[in-house]
């Protein structure tokens, strides 16, 4: 069996979700071989780049799977994390190397100090163990041609063709690492790039945000213009499901090299994507205006015009106090008048902004007007604007490009009965389709969830996208929720898989066989999860 997992984004959500996933394939074995140890490719993004790269370092420490369990689960629960990267950001010391000042540099440090003990991505290089995964990617977004940068490294090709790199491009055809380049280079910068969201970051910029040693720069191509701005993968693909194609192809190339496969055949047996993005969007609802408050009922024109009444009495409350000795008049008169003036300079200030955006005269004139509209007029103007830009950004465009990635998957006839995509909203409460399923007899009864798994499905699924957890989820059980979401969505999936090729075997193989054996196993691991989610969660606990 050889089986591909695709880690989305989504930040802790993610991560969390993705640690469940490979918790339930480390449950479960095909003859005497583990069916994590079957995974052959592996390709993350964003909040899953924190599981992959973690596990993945872990292969090549021969680290038991308990033990690396139980250090990203320490890593996701430490609620400091912030506290930290804000303490690095402020120490002076560790910007003194010409790394530019930056939260997501500070986080990177974190990372490295918490989660990787300085390992370095050439750690993944090395053939000291047994390489379990053959190929992985870890995946970010460069800004000088909106691509996907992917930090990879592949089984050698027996016999690349010209110009092909023998074990994939690290970068992009664009950017373009070495491999002695790409050996320094710090996990957790990697992490570090992969995961820094628009919004909530700023660009990384390699290499001069990486720490590497000096001289190792000096191997990057002087025909490409660096530094390049890296940012989240899941700008362009929020699965990863792009790397694992590639992959494949690499993979299938080498098998014919070798006589064993033709053009047609497909290499991998399953691919397996973890996804925590919803492909569902409300519609955007304009908000009506709402005039409660006087003072939404001022213009801009008659703010203005009462400031200069106001600096007037303000002026003349000075004189007459000056002249009648009185104390309190005069404070009284000087707080007005200092009010008046910094309001006074606040509105020149916006005019002086406007004025400086180059805006068009023909423009600025009809501009004009807007200084007549009420206070409640522009508050509406802005909220319905803003609504629709984070709309547009976090779910307009990302839901599209979504679509258009699994469309390569699922258009893929080589695909066909070879994939499941696990998704953290699957078994929720208001999942009509799970139920009409049922109901017409597509899928078994047994495969309905209870109430139990869909109520913390329903608090897994709406945990933002953060890269960290507050105290207050913490204390609520939001990491173990989300962990065993990721663990019976995953058992859930292979069992309705499973179904699925006993009614269609299109696409199959003998290995595909062997893994229907597992359905008595897995309705067990079901059946305890029915009755209560977090029953794998407690065993990790305390092993």
């Amino acid at each position: 069996m050889k089986i591909a997992l695709a880690f989305s984004g989504g930040g802790y959500r993610a991560a969390s979700f993705s640690l469940g996933t490979l918790s339930m394939l480390n449950e479960l074995s095909l003859g005497d071989v583990r069916l994590l140890d079957t995974v052959e490719i592996l390709s993350t993004v964003s909040g899953g780049t924190i599981t992959g790269t973690r596990y993945a370092l872990s292969l090549e420490r021969a680290e038991s799977f308990g033990d690396f369990y139980h250090s990203l689960y320490g890593f996701l629960s430490n609620a400091k994390l912030v506290e930290m990267a804000l303490a690095h950001l402020a120490d002076d010391s560790r910007w003194q190397n010409g790394r530019v000042r930056s939260l997501v540099s500070a986080f990177a440090d974190v990372y490295d100090s918490e989660l990787f003990d300085g390992a370095l991505f050439g750690s993944l290089m090395e053939d000291v163990n047994p390489k379990r995964i053959k190929h992985v990617s870890f995946n970010a977004t460069e800004f000088a041609n909106g691509l996907q940068f992917r930090f990879q490294w592949s089984e050698k090709m027996v016999a690349p063709r010209p110009g092909e790199f023998a074990r994939g491009v690290i970068g992009n055809n664009y950017f373009n690492l070495p491999e002695q380049v790409a050996s320094h280079i710090r996990m957790a910068d990697i992490m570090a790039a992969s995961s820094c969201f628009p919004g909530g970051f700023e660009p990384i910029n390699f290499p001069s945000d990486f720490v590497l040693p000096k001289g190792a720069v000096e191997h990057l191509s002087k025909k490409v213009a660096y530094p390049v701005g890296l940012m989240d993968g899941g700008i362009v693909d929020n699965q990863g499901i792009h790397p694992i194609m590639l992959a494949t192809e690499r993979i299938l190339q080498n098998e014919i090299v070798a006589g064993r496969a033709s053009e047609e055949d497909n290499p991998i047996d399953l691919v397996i994507v973890s996804d925590v993005a919803s492909p569902y969007m409300e519609d955007f609802r304009a908000s009506s205006e709402d005039r409660k408050g006087w003072w939404k009922g001022l213009t801009p024109r008659l703010i203005v015009n009462l400031n200069y009444g106001l600096l007037l009495l303000a002026g003349i409350g000075l004189i007459c106090s000056i002249c009648a000795g009185t104390s309190y008049g005069l404070f009284f008169s000087t707080v007005l008048m200092t009010l008046s003036v910094v309001l006074f300079f606040i509105f020149h200030l916006i005019e002086k902004l406007v004025a400086g955006l180059g805006i068009s005269e023909q423009f600025l004139e009809p501009l004009d007007t807007l200084k007549k509209f009420k206070l409640y007029v522009f508050q509406s103007l802005v909220k319905n604007r803003l609504n629709s830009f984070m709309i547009l950004t976090t779910d307009v465009f990302l839901k599209h490009v979504r679509r258009l990635n699994y469309n390569t998957l699922y258009r893929d006839k080589r695909f066909i009965n070879r994939r499941i995509m696990t998704a953290v909203y699957e078994l929720t409460s208001d999942q009509q389709t799970l139920d009409r399923k049922v109901a017409r007899g597509s899928l078994p009864s047994y495969l309905m969830p209870t109430e139990l798994v869909r109520k913390n499905s329903d608090k897994a699924a709406a945990m933002g996208t953060t890269l960290w957890f507050t105290p207050k989820e913490l204390r609520e059980g939001m990491l173990d929720s989300l962990i065993a979401c990721g663990q019976y969505n995953a058992c859930w999936n292979l069992l309705e898989y499973i179904e699925k090729l006993k009614k269609n075997k299109e696409n199959t193989s003998a290995e595909h066989k062997l893994f229907s054996e597992l359905e008595d196993v897995l309705r067990v691991y079901w059946e305890n999860f029915q009755r209560d989610p977090l029953y794998l969660v407690k065993k990790y606990r305390s092993v």
